[in-house]
């Protein structure tokens, strides 16, 4: 049925086009044929990958029952692993995805409510490299309520808890994976960064997490908040393993747009895991390192700095070269990534993203249902209700700032270009304090908000700038609010574009030198 006149009509006058008497059959005809091209479209067979579950059938689906998930971190249990893997690169490995990366006939939970029962029709390019290189992969952990938020206790399902602390934070977005590989659970683990959520989950749980160079690692089959801040990447128990994690899944896959000049193909990402053991003698002797002033701000928990000083020391008694480096610009980094990432994220959220050259997960969006209900919105966490109206805030009353932003991105990273040209790595503390403790399940917005506090304050800007960090974990400290509880303590590594070899290098030597849970 083409297009009422009262229809085009209310259209016009929502863009302030005004049509004239003598114009409006001209425009109906003209909405018509777009209403034509839509129509044939839309009736199009879709065209996404399709997986081969001959050789790599999907076992044993099922939800996890309370007992066999203590930290609340399983969203979906299953079995698979390829029968003709290209290599045994991870053989006898087993693996756990964030619950936004798709694995074709599992269910996807994307941590809400909001919307229920996707089931993708696609593997991620990472679910595919993972088989290729022998992984056995038992189920999807739970990931953060729409992938948003740096505390644990958003997902639909129910709050994830800290191993080494019950009722503590596990950080987030990729809560889940943190949780199950801390706890053995799993071997290793797929996270996903939108501003630290591969690391402030690992920082929290002693962990190694890796947020690559932008593009590194296809994001191709995982449900996306904003294309200029998404990164998917390992979280692992040791350097070794996360290198050879990030060796398995790296390399530009054709059908990612993220993946940019300079992105090597997988038959050139450089072999980390065996350069790594090969040069492992020569250490750190050398290494220039740049302690970032601005990473050390007043607010920082003094157990933490102690316990990064403490490990600076160290690094130095290794033979790292140490000095003080400064961008003042970092300490704006939060603001200047909060506008990019709620005013872009927004556009995704209301389905109105455009300008890729990816594939599409039609089929989440059709899920979606969008727009949004009211019923939709009142199961959305805090999180994604505070972000639903901030970007829509933001793109009303200050749109212009958007475009502003992309351009201080771009100057941010300069900064730190230009930082990187002197030294070969900068480190800070990953999050300025330990776990926090879960917020009550009723708590206020402000509240609930509030318990992401020191979080993100140090790795938000490397999703904008797109520099490698990798979180390693440095020692204990006690909980804020309780002196008897023992936490991770973290340090973030950040290194020039494409060089994760020279971040893995520092942290392999402190992994071989130093015993991070007596430290």
């Amino acid at each position: 049925m083409a297009p009422a006149r009262e229809e085009m009509l209310s259209l016009a006058k929502g863009l302030s086009l005004e049509v004239s008497e003598q114009e409006i059959e001209d425009y109906e005809a003209l909405l018509a044929r777009m209403q034509n091209a839509l129509e044939l479209v839309a009736a199009m067979d879709d065209y996404q990958p399709k997986p081969d579950q001959t050789t790599s059938p999907r076992r044993n689906i099922h939800f996890p029952e309370p007992a066999d998930n203590p930290l609340g971190a399983w969203a979906w249990r299953f079995d698979l692993s390829s029968s003709s893997p290209g290599s045994n690169a991870l053989e006898g490995k087993s693996l756990c995805l964030k619950d936004n990366i798709c694995v074709a006939s599992v269910p996807c939970l994307l941590g809400t409510d909001t919307f229920r029962d996707w089931i993708p029709h696609t593997d991620a390019t990472v679910v595919l490299r993972i088989l290729d290189a022998g992984g056995i992969i038992t189920g999807k952990a739970v990931c953060e309520n729409l992938s948003r938020g740096a505390v644990s206790s958003t997902a639909a399902t129910g709050p994830v808890h800290n191993p080494y602390a019950r009722g503590y934070s596990v950080g987030g977005s990729s809560s889940g994976t943190a949780a199950l590989v801390a706890s053995g659970a799993t071997d290793m683990g797929i996270g996903c960064d939108q501003g630290g959520s591969i690391r402030i989950p690992a920082a929290l749980t002693g962990l190694y997490g890796f947020k690559p160079t932008a593009g590194l690692v296809p994001y191709t089959g995982i449900a996306s908040n904003d294309a200029s801040l998404d990164y998917v990447g390992p979280i692992t128990t040791t350097c070794l393993d996360n290198a050879m994690l990030l060796e398995a899944i790296a390399g530009a896959d054709g059908l990612d747009d993220r993946s940019g000049a300079g992105t090597p193909f997988p038959t050139n990402v450089p072999r980390y895991s065996h350069l790594l053991s090969e040069s492992s003698a020569a250490g750190i002797k050398g290494l220039r390192v740049g302690i970032l002033k601005e990473g050390l701000p007043a607010q920082i928990d003094p157990n933490i700095e102690a316990k990064f000083r403490n490990a600076v020391n160290a690094l130095e008694r290794l033979g790292a070269s140490v000095q003080e480096v400064s961008v003042p610009l970092h300490s704006h980094g939060r603001s200047i990534y909060s506008v990019v990432s709620k005013m872009g994220n927004h556009i995704g959220m209301m389905g109105q993203a455009t300008g890729r050259r990816q594939v599409m997960l039609t089929d989440l969006f059709e899920r979606k249902g969008l727009p949004y209900t009211p019923d939709m919105v009142s199961k959305m966490s805090i999180m994604s209700k505070e972000a639903l109206l901030s970007g829509e805030f933001a793109w009303q009353r200050y749109g212009t700032v958007y475009p502003k932003a992309v351009n201080i991105m771009r100057k941010l990273k300069d900064m730190y270009d230009d930082i990187l040209s002197s030294v070969d790595v900068m480190i800070m503390p990953t999050t300025l304090l330990p776990a926090n403790r879960l917020p009550v399940s009723d708590a206020t917005p402000l509240v609930q908000m509030k318990a992401a506090k020191g979080m993100t304050e140090n790795t938000c800007q490397f999703n904008v700038t797109g520099h490698p960090a990798l979180a390693i974990p440095i020692g204990f400290v006690p909980a804020t609010e309780d002196k008897n509880v023992q936490l991770p303590a973290s340090m973030q590594i950040v290194g020039r574009w494409h060089d994760e070899l020279t971040i893995f290098r520092l942290a392999h030597t402190w992994e071989q030198s130093i015993n991070w849970k007596k430290f």
